[in-house]
């Protein structure tokens, strides 16, 4: 059962001041799914851990809030791995509809499941707590400068008061942000994130339940010129908007939202749009970095700081693989860095675990990906396959998970 938000306001486990005086085991910084999660499995096993944010929860994020199997399947571990069960109300997706340039197609598509991320980094939080994560938000990690065996974060508060905090080992889960740098002139370069040209950014929305005649349990991906976006309707009746942009767009048109809305009504054209296009215009749009980078599950300068989830590595979000993909690397990392005896693993021998397992687990899905995010720079194309779609409805459902990556739960 979903508690409100109002019952799931996570409150501070210790102050910033507090949280200064003795070194910690394993800090964290970033509360999303991979943070809270690696912040669980690690906690579990008995060592004193550190979940900081720059925000409180619940808060909004740019998603298309789909959970695909890879991500039910790390949040069913999560759950019979932890203490206590974790409990989310995940709704269903039953049905798939991709439109381009007027065409469109539908398909059965009982795979992968929706949840908001108000919802699902609330609760993912609020279990890291009652496992044994202590929770420090409205805390900004700045940057960060190793001393012997421990790793010294400086972090600042709401109200500029600075600290430094002590950790042996520290998880760099902040996603798209790259902020946190190493404070020393002998770092090398090598941190430096590394993006594609024509990369594209995020835009969010969350329009009302009067938003448009979407209905529950059904994913749409419309494809225009310049991006592509996704509408889903959440457990709240609202509908989430999550589109992939790239910047021209929003150098040509007069806001994101009308950037939206072109896309809208080029991919649906004559035919009905599921959302109220005067609905979003009206709507504020959130908006995030560049989407596609490759940075590496370590710091070049450190081997006891470890990425994990978007700060390895992102793709453009098309495929919905996102927030599974980060859950994966949240548990990689975690049994990495803790021995089978509940002791963090030697710090060489623990990142040389982590790398290697996770270009085992996840390469192939990032590639794969990249083909999909290439073959949608051309409406034209999809609009051709959507309708070669009509012609072959069999084939339909098993390409669609194919390209999704939901036929591949390994």
């Amino acid at each position: 059962m979903m508690v409100p938000h109002s019952e799931t306001d996570l409150c501070v486990s210790v102050v910033s001041q507090a949280a200064a005086a003795d070194p910690w085991d394993v800090v964290i910084i970033g509360a999303g799914p991979a943070g809270s999660a690696a912040a669980t499995l690690i906690a579990n096993n008995g060592l004193r851990v550190l979940l900081l944010d720059r925000e409180n929860l619940p808060r909004p994020k740019v998603c298309g809030c789909c959970l695909s199997p890879l991500a039910l399947s790390e949040l069913d571990l999560l759950s019979r791995q932890s203490t206590r069960p974790l409990k989310l109300r995940i709704q269903p997706l039953r049905k798939l509809t991709i439109a381009s340039q007027g065409h469109a197609t539908s398909v059965p598509y009982a795979t992968g499941g929706v949840l908001s991320r108000l919802e699902l980094d609330t609760q993912l939080a609020a279990h890291a707590v009652a496992t044994g994560t202590t929770w420090l938000p409205n805390t900004r990690a700045l940057h960060w400068q190793t001393d012997g065996d421990c790793v010294l974060l400086s972090v600042q508060t709401k109200n500029n008061a600075t600290y430094q905090i002590q950790t042996r080992r520290l998880l760099l889960a902040a996603g798209l942000h790259n902020a946190v740098r190493c404070d020393d002139s002998q770092c090398s370069q090598a941190q430096q994130r590394k993006r594609p040209p024509h990369n594209r950014i995020g835009l969010g929305a969350t329009l009302p339940s009067t938003g448009g005649p979407l209905d529950p349990e059904h994913l749409i991906m419309a494809i225009g010129d310049g991006g592509y976006c996704g509408l889903i309707r959440l457990e709240d009746n609202t509908i989430d908007v999550a589109a992939a942009i790239h910047p021209s767009k929003l150098q040509k048109d007069e806001s994101p939202a009308e950037a939206l809305s072109h896309i809208l009504s080029q991919a649906f054209e004559a035919t009905t749009c599921p959302v109220n296009i005067a609905t979003l215009k009206e709507t504020p749009i959130r908006a995030t970095p560049q989407l596609t980078h490759q940075t590496g599950t370590l710091d070049p300068d450190c081997n006891k700081i470890f990425r994990i989830g978007d700060a390895v590595g992102y793709i453009e979000p098309f495929t919905g693989e996102g927030i599974g993909w980060a859950l994966r690397s949240a548990r990689l990392a975690s049994e990495a860095l803790v021995t089978e005896g509940n002791r963090l693993r030697p710090a060489d021998q623990a990142a040389a675990r982590y790398h290697r397992r996770y270009h085992q687990a996840l390469a192939w899905h990032h590639r794969r990906c990249r083909l999909v995010s290439l073959a949608l720079r051309s409406p034209r194309f999809v609009s051709t396959s959507v309708q070669l779609a009509g012609y072959f409805p069999n084939l339909t459902g098993p390409v669609a998970r194919l390209i999704t990556g939901n036929s591949l739960v390994g």
